[in-house]
């Protein structure tokens, strides 16, 4: 990796003290949390090293002001629902060929991160890399937005902004799924965008209810795998995926 110029390496330590300022405050109601201003290169290194007083996938590059903001509070009940998320894809045939990164970055552009985000593994037979995707460890077919203190909504720092303008026109995804639920986990919701809808225009949410509300994804297209040709064995044609159930690992 090339060693990043002086004034970028600043930056990294600027953006970490106003962070520790921000976080001394207390949590927004609603909206967001200025941090700092910051140039895209900046936000970039940033996100790109290994120094973070806030994850970057609870923060996020305002391009119009140039400014970093906080978009989510909630660490807790955010982080309890990803972890127990997460295990609806850790079934052995389908984790053989579906491989997690988690909340991890994209490499090309500007950096964004998603709270989990799934795609297919080098190995998985049959996948091919699309356009605009230069390596497997790019290729992710499925973003997931969880938000607790982010709301629904098309401004910045909100979850349909970022479905819609950032990940459903990135190369490769295929699905965005967007959950929101209160910290109390008492009231939930989803929405699933398809990436492959044109025009994709903001969705109404639909409640995250017992015993089980299931969401269906294709499963050539989460493998990248194109129309016609095979499937690895055991993996399913229709990926089917509860919503409810990590709703209620999270609450305990």
């Amino acid at each position: 990796m090339t060693p990043l110029p002086p004034h970028l390496l600043s930056s990294i330590d600027r953006i970490n003290a106003a962070l520790e300022v921000a976080v001394a405050q207390p949590p927004q109601a609603t909206g967001t949390l200025r941090v700092c201003q910051a140039t895209e290169d900046e936000w970039n290194a940033f996100v790109d090293s290994d120094e973070h007083i806030v994850r970057p996938n609870f923060l996020e590059w305002f391009a119009d002001t140039g400014e970093i903001h906080i978009i989510e509070f909630a660490d807790a009940p955010h982080g309890n629902y990803v972890a127990e998320f997460n295990y609806s894809f850790a079934e052995p045939n389908v984790r053989r060929w579906l491989k997690g990164y988690m909340d991890a970055k994209n490499s090309q552009g500007r950096r964004w991160c998603p709270d989990l985000s799934y795609g297919p593994r080098r190995t998985t037979p049959g996948s091919v890399l699309p356009p605009g995707v230069p390596i497997f460890e790019d290729f992710r077919t499925i973003k997931i937005e969880i938000g607790v203190s982010q709301p629904w909504g098309m401004a910045q720092g909100q979850l349909d902004h970022k479905a819609i303008s950032v990940w459903a026109v990135m190369p490769g995804v295929e699905y965005v799924l967007c959950v929101k639920f209160d910290p109390d986990f008492a009231n939930a919701e989803y929405k699933l965008y398809d990436a492959r809808v044109s025009p994709l225009v903001q969705l109404a949410p639909l409640p995250i209810v017992a015993p089980r509300t299931v969401i269906q994804l294709d499963g050539r297209r989460i493998l990248g795998i194109p129309p016609g040709m095979a499937l690895p064995i055991a993996f399913p044609a229709t990926l089917s995926v509860d919503l409810y159930s990590p709703l209620v690992w999270a609450m305990r």
